[in-house]
């Protein structure tokens, strides 16, 4: 017997709305994981920009800086680089010798700037020129410096942050290079070590005396006397945004006139071009790069015996970006049952069984890199990640392991492991 002082059927009534509510939420959420995804897709279009960015400047500029540096401003242009009957200077992997003549006042790169704190970030606008050389003989870097800490002069060069003043200048200068470039090693310098800033008419010496571990954007003070602080990312072996910043500071020491003495005769190195994967044009067409596939990339280790000077360059990094191209280009050739592809790009390697005709597999872990180089040039390298795979006829989740063999100027796979986890 119902009395509830309600007519009858408004409890029908309240159960139909809130069933009606329901079924609305239910709705709702496949748009809303629809908004989610799309937001996702962006995040990851701006950071494959980003790479995109740094390869094309990279490829495009790297290699000419050096030598237009010192031909522009009559230090003198790198003169032919020794055929393998000829040996080479002492750690200088085969590459060109320049002449330092007489100083050219027009390019001493040694303008004066605001002289105020500037900031441990690195994001400001990119110059166009290179202004120095900057040389850190305990590390073997020989790097040329532009105007700004964009993406566009990192990709190649160190650079000078804006807001503070030049070497050489009343004042702190600072300069930014990526951590797996020119700067990947500065966390070795000791007290007392030489950094050298060159320009046309006058070269500075430095005396390294602290080193730091600050956040992103920290300020790095002004000084009351001529002296540089180096700015990299902190660890020095990531390949994507850090937190923190690793700072190295020196003194001035000595200046004195460009192409005197001991300057007479140095040795430059210029950023060499990477190798080329074979990819079929059928396949390159579909993108086989960082700009129109989503890899998750995690550190970076350079091993074997690479000289010095070539290791502080971008181009271990240009060859770690040919890597990542024949990785994706194998992807897709095994995901979508191209074996021809797969044998353009992996010649006489069996194709893993769990990849062939799967969906794009899932990576759950990022992508660690080891490049192998012996002086002045790669020889290999290997990707590691662990990947969950559905379709296909092997589906499950896996320890990858990709090598890549350097042979002349051209990359290919060489082996392609896939170990259950």
């Amino acid at each position: 017997m119902r009395d509830s002082g309600q007519p009858v059927g408004t409890e029908t009534r309240r159960g139909r709305r809130r069933a009606a509510r329901r079924l609305r939420r239910r709705r709702r959420t496949p748009w809303l994981l629809i908004a989610a995804g799309i937001v996702l897709v962006a995040a990851v279009g701006a950071w494959q920009l980003y790479a995109t960015v740094w390869t094309t400047h990279s490829q495009s500029a790297g290699r000419a800086l050096v030598h237009h540096f010192l031909k522009d401003n009559a230090i003198g242009a790198p003169l032919r680089s020794p055929t393998w009957s000829q040996k080479p200077s002492s750690g200088s992997g085969g590459v060109s010798t320049a002449s330092l003549a007489t100083c050219s006042a027009s390019g001493s790169g040694s303008a004066s700037g605001a002289g105020t704190a500037a900031s441990a970030s690195g994001s400001s606008a990119a110059g166009t020129a290179v202004h120095g050389l900057l040389e850190i003989p305990a590390l073997g870097v020989v790097a040329p410096v532009e105007q700004g800490t964009g993406d566009g002069v990192l990709a190649v060069a160190v650079g000078h942050d804006p807001y503070s003043v030049w070497p050489g200048k009343t004042g702190n200068a600072v300069l930014l290079a990526h951590d797996v470039s020119y700067f990947s090693t500065i966390d070795q310098l000791k007290s007392g070590d030489t950094i050298r800033y060159v320009t046309p008419c006058t070269t500075y010496d430095f005396q390294v005396s602290s080193h730091a571990i600050v956040t992103s954007g920290s300020p790095v003070y002004d000084t009351t006397t001529p002296s540089v602080t180096l700015v990299t990312c902190w660890p020095t072996d990531a390949l994507w945004f850090t937190p923190d910043r690793y700072l190295v500071t020196a003194a001035e020491v000595t200046k004195a006139p460009t192409g005197s003495s001991q300057d007479t005769k140095k040795t430059y190195l210029t950023v060499s071009s990477p190798p080329s994967v074979p990819v079929p044009s059928a396949l390159a067409s579909q993108g086989v790069t960082l700009a129109t596939y989503s890899l998750p990339m995690g550190t970076f280790t350079l091993v074997g015996s690479p000289t010095r000077s070539w290791a502080q360059t971008t181009s271990p990094l240009l060859v770690d970006g040919s890597a990542v191209q024949a990785f994706i280009a194998g992807v897709r050739a095994l995901t979508e049952n191209h074996l021809d592809w797969w044998h353009a790009i992996a010649p006489g390697v069996k194709a893993p069984a769990p990849l062939v005709g799967a969906n794009n597999p899932g990576y759950e872990t990022a992508t660690d890199v080891t490049e192998h180089a012996n002086g002045a040039a790669a020889t290999g390298v290997t990707l590691t990640d662990t990947v969950s795979v559905t379709g296909g006829g092997h589906p499950g989740r896996y320890v990858m392991t990709v090598r890549t063999t350097v042979h002349g100027r051209t990359m290919t796979i060489s082996s392609w492991t896939m170990s259950p986890s």
